[in-house]
């Protein structure tokens, strides 16, 4: 288990910049578990079923485990410690609603238990409802003050709020009282990392291996130390040394593959994904990591088949969607029919949102529909209504026209009859005449707009004012999602197709630093350049992005977007996206002039409101500015 996993159904994040060890320290609450309580006598064939349970869960076999608690449960219900530890298992296994039902009948049998009240308080950070949970580590404190889980529990909670010196002073507290305590060890290691003091960090983790060489969480700790700093020969060396500890330590196998990855060892870690699936083919940080190997490996059929039997097993998992659907763009035909398969799931999530009246996230979900496969008339037409409904007639009926154009409505009629669903050839005439009528309509309704007054066509007007690069740095700490950064930003430029105003080019190489991407887009003569970095972990992603003159190299803008909780990855670039919007300065051009009347190509698309002024300056008079956003 992780703890906080779910707890990202909360508005609560953190208050700085905090991150990645948050989660990693999190994560020590499920290893150090305590696993031998010396468990309650019980008779017969429900001790004997316990003591199995027990063998399983020091392999960390938490399947087996639980099923041979539950079978001691049958021979014995008031059976407290195997309550506790089937309430363990469910934790590892991200289950913290189960946890919580088994530690209430674990306190029904053997009630003020301190171990079973730590363990709830930690499946409540699970679940978010970290006021329930401070108050029952509180009250621990009140009546044990010398009891080192209930202020790990405080320490947890610190960190999850972002108050990074209170959880290091009560972990610090604790190793006072117990200088060879590995939880604390290794949690003062990883804060220590994350707040740039490098060298207390490797004496906290050097610590933990001369205290606990045993213990394979030591081992691993120091290893992701290592691969922070780039390390990565000592990383592999001390993974290694974990797996030898714990030979069925899975986290230690995923940290070894992005080890390889990340040295290009990519038959290797195809290997280890095929271990970690074999154990659970719901593991969607495998599916990614080789899917992305048998890319980098020039094999993008093999990385099509991987991602795509990995959407089957974790369709939530957004990055390794986008990452897909990236790849299915550059290399199956607009032809190939799985293209319609493959976006019935983007015009399913656009209905959901159409409940909730999410108009961006609809918009969003029906355009990665269309990028799919075009003549989707299901997701086409939703998408025009989109798009009348807020009050863009020109881009509505140029909908219509595609669909009648591409004989999409008539494509969607035949499919209907192939699956069995077939309209009566009355109904399909109907619908046929329903568009035909309806674009004959607009185009009659748009007669007198400015366009036709003017005898100008919008859609064939050059509306670039802005042309940004986009590039990314490759992040530091393992992720769950190797080149996330490169991934977000090639999306992201996708997501700025089809808005008037900007040229957004992602650059599919990562910067080794910002002087690269400055010397890359000054050459290409772009007028700004974005920098972006991605940080993750199960509960939130982070993306950090600065937007530079591209003429002067200094800052223009930054941009931090964090999301947790469902569909974070679309949120975060929603709102970059929106963000960088924001920040461009408005620039039209002057089309005609009749009178003192003057035709300039910007409306209501690009944001324009009535009353909107302008100043006119000469052609080839506007610069960037030299600091800060704007021109000059």
């Amino acid at each position: 288990m992780t703890v906080g996993k779910k707890a990202a159904a909360t508005d609560r994040k953190p208050k700085n910049t905090f991150f990645a060890a948050r989660a990693f320290v999190l994560a020590l609450i499920a290893f150090f578990l305590p696993l031998n309580l010396g468990a309650q006598k019980s008779a017969g064939s429900a001790q004997r079923l316990f003591d199995q349970g027990a063998a399983f869960q020091d392999e960390r076999e938490w399947w087996k485990a639980s099923e041979k608690y539950m079978e001691a449960l049958k021979a014995n219900p008031s059976f407290a410690d195997a309550w506790f530890r089937l309430a363990q298992c469910d934790c590892q296994m991200d289950n913290p609603e189960a946890a919580l039902e088994r530690l209430q009948n674990a306190k029904k049998y053997a009630p003020g238990r301190v171990d079973v009240l730590n363990l709830e308080g930690l499946a409540l950070i699970t679940l978010g409802r970290l006021d329930e949970a401070q108050k029952i580590f509180e009250d621990i404190q009140k009546k044990y003050p010398n009891d080192i889980d209930s202020r790990f529990g405080l320490a947890e909670l610190n960190l999850f709020k972002g108050r990074v010196s209170g959880a290091e002073s009560l972990y610090a507290d604790a190793l006072k009282r117990n200088p060879q305590n590995a939880k604390a060890l290794l949690s003062l290691a990883l804060i220590s990392a994350e707040l740039g003091k490098a060298s207390q960090a490797e004496r906290f983790a050097g610590l933990a291996i001369q205290a606990h060489a045993d213990n394979p969480q030591s081992h691993y700790v120091a290893s992701y130390l290592d691969f922070r700093k780039g390390d990565m020969e000592s990383a592999e060396k001390r993974c290694l040394a974990a797996i030898q500890v714990a030979p069925e330590y899975r986290e230690a196998y995923e940290l070894l593959a992005l080890i390889y990855f990340r040295q290009g060892r990519y038959a290797e870690v195809l290997d280890l994904a095929d271990w970690a699936l074999s154990r659970d083919r719901n593991k969607g940080e495998s599916w990614y990591i080789k899917g992305l190997s048998e890319l980098m490996l020039n094999k993008p059929e093999g990385a099509i088949k991987t991602w795509r039997l990995g959407l089957e097993a974790v369709p939530e998992d957004e990055v390794m969607r986008a990452a897909f659907e990236l790849l299915v763009r550059e290399n199956v035909d607009l032809e190939d029919g799985r293209r319609k398969d493959w976006a019935k799931y983007h015009v399913q999530k656009a209905a959901d949102y159409s409940k909730k009246y999410a108009g961006a996230q609809m918009r969003f979900e029906y355009q990665a529909a269309l990028r799919l496969d075009p003549t989707n008339y299901q997701a086409r037409s939703a998408f025009s209504r989109l798009l009348r409904a807020q009050g863009f007639s020109e881009n509505f009926l140029a909908q219509l026209k595609f669909m009648q154009e591409n004989e999409a409505l008539q494509e969607a009629l035949e499919r209907r009859k192939s699956e069995g669903r077939p309209l009566s050839d009355d109904e399909s005439k109907a619908a046929l005449v329903r568009l035909s009528d309806t674009v004959e309509g607009y185009e009659s309704l748009l007669e007198n707009t400015l366009a036709s007054k003017w005898n100008v066509n919008p859609f064939y007007l050059d509306k670039s004012r802005w042309t940004l690069g986009l590039y990314y740095m490759p992040a530091q700490e393992p992720l769950a999602h190797p080149d996330l950064a490169r991934v977000a930003c090639e999306h992201l430029s996708l997501l700025f197709r089809g808005l008037l105003g900007t040229n957004v080019l992602a650059v599919p190489k990562a910067a080794s630093s910002y002087g690269e991407a400055y010397a890359d887009a000054r050459q290409n003569g772009y007028d700004y350049f974005v920098l972006a970095s991605a940080r993750e972990n199960e509960r939130d992603i982070r993306i950090s992005a600065e937007m530079n003159c591209a003429r002067s190299g200094i800052l223009a803008q930054k941009f931090e977007v964090f999301k947790t909780g469902n569909n974070r990855y679309a949120a975060a670039l929603l709102s970059l996206r929106q963000g960088i919007l924001d920040s461009l300065p408005v620039r039209a051009v002057l089309l005609e002039r009749s009178g003192n009347d003057v035709l300039v190509d910007i409306g209501r698309t690009e944001g324009m409101v009535k009353g909107a002024k302008f100043a006119v300056v000469r052609k080839g008079g506007l610069k960037t500015a030299d600091s800060g956003r704007g021109q000059r």
